[in-house]
């Protein structure tokens, strides 16, 4: 009787953990192509689709079921004060890395599915076997030439 008790604890927390260690890769592989950007390295994403691959080397894995889990963002602004207004809402696929001295937003959502159905209710269901991973990066691009 205690048993799957036991078993259901332990699958639990394998997957806390398994969700707590791609919580932070993402949050590296976001940083990592971010630095690409602000700092506007010879291999610096030109498009979306460019910036979603670089996320997704960083990752591992798969790179096809990487690529259509991910969703970005990367937008433009001028004043901190205007970015903080978006930086909580969902990537909108946009891609504007901007120019030297700008003010730059990163979103990227990664749906990471579950294998235990409770803890979707946990952690914010957002599918009947998935939970949405998030990571925001703002910064300003460096004064490069």
């Amino acid at each position: 009787m205690v048993a799957p008790l036991l078993f259901f604890g332990l699958l639990s927390l394998l997957e806390i953990s398994m969700l707590a260690m791609m919580t932070s890769g993402l949050d590296n592989a976001v940083l990592e192509a971010s630095r690409r950007i602000r700092t506007n390295r010879d291999d610096v994403a030109t498009s979306a689709a460019a910036f979603k691959d670089q996320i997704c080397d960083q990752l591992g894995g798969d790179l096809v079921s990487c690529r259509s889990r991910v969703a970005i963002g990367v937008q433009r602004f001028s004043k901190f004060i205007d970015a903080g207004s978006v930086a909580t809402s969902p990537p909108d696929g946009s891609f504007n890395a901007g120019h030297a001295g700008d003010i730059i937003i990163v979103k990227v959502d990664y749906q990471w599915p579950l294998m235990t159905p409770f803890l979707a209710t946990a952690f914010g269901r957002s599918g009947p076997m998935s939970v949405t991973l998030g990571s925001r990066l703002a910064f300003k691009n460096e004064p490069y030439q």
